[in-house]
């Protein structure tokens, strides 16, 4: 990439050095002014995505993975290198950069042979802890909820993971937090309110003042996959039982990662990561004020960790 084009934004993110020709604002906390030679470039074209699927899916072949969002433009992630992205005219750079370090990050990581993980993770007295689950299970209001008991964001919405000598490893991945209006209410979090979010009129980015945004790999300790129900219970769970639940709570676009034929790459290093933190099933009620029991569970849980 010596040769290419000029980039004049640089972050380092999930352990990359990245060089931008547009302005990630979602990743201000993680500017550097390193100017070697980045390990990934995201670079913009004039011209149109060649071949790019209309229908929302994505398509592979050897020229890397293509993608494209009606009314936005396409993306091409190619090598686990480069992110081309082809803006439309109308494309708001919001929603550019929405997809560009959700779908085509994500994306790009899975050709890097790295794990992306769904979650939200908090740090509690030295100790990291990832919250998993399927689509409106509270993610990010259990790690708004710690927050708000003294942990220090870590992660929310899509990060790397990684097997450790010994201990798994995460990348810090934010400095805010996507809530709904009802949890912000139910935390006193409305001055914390950046922006609404592009894609829900009833959610926003909210800033978090602790986080670990900018720094290096941290050890995972537990990963706590969210589960809705009546009774309240905190369960470790083991085996296959163990990855099954984390690979239905974490993996990102899981039918791309079909398309690109790495689930079972994936699979091995979910297994790796699960093999060495413990992984726990927390079943709570989706009523916000039954968040505190949930916190001191998980606090208690961290406290037990050896």
């Amino acid at each position: 990439m010596t040769d290419g084009p000029v980039l004049p934004w640089r972050y380092r993110h999930s352990g990359l050095l990245v060089g931008s020709q547009i302005e990630l604002e979602a990743w201000k906390a993680f500017r550097t002014e390193d100017e070697g030679e980045p390990d990934v470039a995201i670079v913009t074209s004039d011209e149109r995505c060649p071949d790019c699927p209309t229908d929302g899916g994505t398509a592979t072949d050897i020229d890397g993975v293509r993608f494209a969002i009606e009314g936005v433009g396409g993306w091409q992630v190619q090598e686990g290198r480069r992110i081309l992205l082809h803006p439309s005219l109308s494309a708001d750079p919001r929603e550019l950069q929405l997809f560009t370090l959700g779908s085509a990050w994500g994306l790009l990581g899975y050709q890097r042979g790295q794990a992306m993980w769904h979650g939200s993770a908090v740090e509690l007295d030295g100790r990291c802890v990832l919250f998993c689950g399927e689509a409106g299970e509270g993610k990010s209001t259990m790690a708004a909820a710690m927050i708000a008991s003294g942990a220090t964001l870590v992660a929310d919405d899509l990060s790397r993971a990684a097997p450790g000598e010994g201990t798994a490893l995460i990348y810090p991945s934010s400095s805010r937090l996507k809530l709904w209006s009802q949890a912000i209410d139910h935390l006193g979090w409305r001055d914390r309110i950046i922006v609404r979010d592009w894609l829900r009129d009833d959610k926003f980015h909210c800033r978090v003042p602790a986080h670990h945004a900018g720094g290096g790999a941290m050890p995972l300790d537990a990963i706590v996959v969210l589960q809705s129900g009546s009774e309240p219970a905190l369960d470790q769970l083991t085996g296959g039982t163990a990855l099954a639940a984390v690979l239905a709570g974490t993996i990102y676009r899981p039918e791309a990662l079909e398309e690109m034929g790495l689930w079972a790459e994936q699979g091995a290093i979910a297994a790796k990561i699960a093999a060495q933190a413990p992984v726990y099933r927390l079943t709570r009620p989706r009523d916000l004020a039954a968040l505190g029991e949930s916190v001191n569970a998980v606090t208690e849980m961290l406290k037990s960790l050896g």
